[in-house]
C-alpha cells in the first residue's frame, strides 16, 4: 500500500510539474511503480482466501456451489497471468521512453 502511495504521489507530482522532482521527470516510473504496487495489492487481496475443497459427504448443492467458485478463481487467476504479462510490457515500454528522453 506504500509503494502504490508513493507511487501516485509521484506521479502527483510529475503531473503538476512540482520544482521539488525536477519536473515530469519522475512521471514515467511512478506510474510503473504504481501499476505494480495496484497489481500487488489486488493480487493479495483477491486470493487472499480461496474456497477449499467440498468434502466427501457434502450434498449436492454444496459441492457444485465450491466447484463454481473455484472455477471463478481459475478464471481470475488467469486473467491475473495476463495482466501481469501486459504490465510487464508496458513496463518496458514506459521505462525505455522515459531513458530515451
Amino acid at each position: 500500500m506504500l509503494l502504490a502511495i508513493i507511487g501516485l504521489c509521484g506521479f502527483s507530482l510529475g503531473l503538476f510539474e512540482a520544482p521539488i522532482l525536477g519536473g515530469a521527470q519522475i512521471m514515467m516510473p511512478s506510474v510503473v511503480l504504481l501499476f505494480w504496487a495496484m497489481t500487488a495489492i489486488s493480487l493479495g487481496s483477491l486470493f487472499s482466501e480461496i474456497p477449499p475443497y467440498p468434502p466427501e459427504d457434502a450434498g449436492f448443492r454444496l459441492r457444485w456451489a465450491l466447484k463454481l467458485k473455484r472455477m471463478a478463481y481459475w478464471v481470475v487467476g488467469v486473467a491475473m497471468i495476463g495482466l501481469v504479462l501486459a504490465l510487464v510490457v508496458l513496463s518496458y515500454q514506459l521505462i525505455r521512453a522515459w531513458s530515451m528522453a
